[in-house]
């Protein structure tokens, strides 16, 4: 208890530049922490949906009650909303009559690639903050920390008197500001790890069921071409 008071009688007692830079760092702290609490619910809620989607993708017999039994949801997430988007594709291109393959193809993959990039943008909004923190909090804390130490050099050559009581507080005072840039700066860079290879590991995964779905059409086209040439 007596160590948390001489740390904040530190702080209250540095020189306003120290003090801009704490807040400051105080700043980056909060925002990151928010962002990682609200980046960790967001990508639990996306993968469980993706593995939940994945099993009911997997037994089911039939695209087109699958189909039926999603587009009732106002959120799709990661492989779910490119089935969806796949098959709504594949859907226009039959009401208007264009059945070769090649075209049909071209369509259902570029739209495929669209959601990927829009889902992927999502899932990775708010990453390059935590990045940008982690990055520079430990040079901002620097900064302070030079600053608090030259300063107390400078008070101690006016007083003209070197002691360790008089040098001790300003180099702690300035040495506090590098504390804070490293608490600001170790999580938010664990973090930004973690959550960039959640985003990777689903980026694989919509990567593998886009390629699985566009084989998938390409049988069903090819079988229909087939059916009507025998006939």
């Amino acid at each position: 208890m007596e160590q948390e008071i001489s740390i904040l009688q530190l702080i209250l007692n540095a020189s306003i530049i120290v003090q801009i830079v704490i807040v400051i760092l105080m700043i980056f702290s909060v925002v990151s922490w928010g962002i990682i609490f609200g980046k960790w619910v967001s990508l639990a809620k996306v993968k469980f949906d993706t593995y939940s989607f994945l099993r009911q993708y997997n037994a089911s017999t039939n695209i087109s009650s699958l189909f039926n039994s999603i587009s009732g949801k106002g959120s799709k997430n990661s492989v779910a909303a490119l089935f969806f988007q796949g098959i709504n594709e594949y859907n226009k291109l039959s009401k208007q009559g264009i059945s070769d393959i090649g075209p049909v193809i071209e369509n259902i993959e570029r739209a495929l690639n669209s959601t990927l990039d829009s889902e992927l943008d999502r899932y990775e909004k708010s990453l390059s903050t935590l990045a940008t923190f982690g990055s520079v909090s430990p040079y901002i804390g620097l900064l302070g920390t030079v600053w608090g130490i030259m300063h107390a050099f400078i008070g101690l050559g006016n007083a003209g008197q070197a002691t360790l009581a008089s040098v001790a507080p300003g180099i702690a005072e300035a040495l506090v500001a590098t504390a804070i840039g490293l608490f600001v700066a170790i999580p938010a860079y664990i973090f930004y790890n973690k959550f960039s290879s959640d985003v990777q590991s689903l980026n694989n995964k919509m990567n593998k069921f886009g390629d699985e779905f566009l084989n998938l059409i390409n049988r069903r086209l090819a079988g229909a071409h087939d059916k009507q040439d025998n006939i």
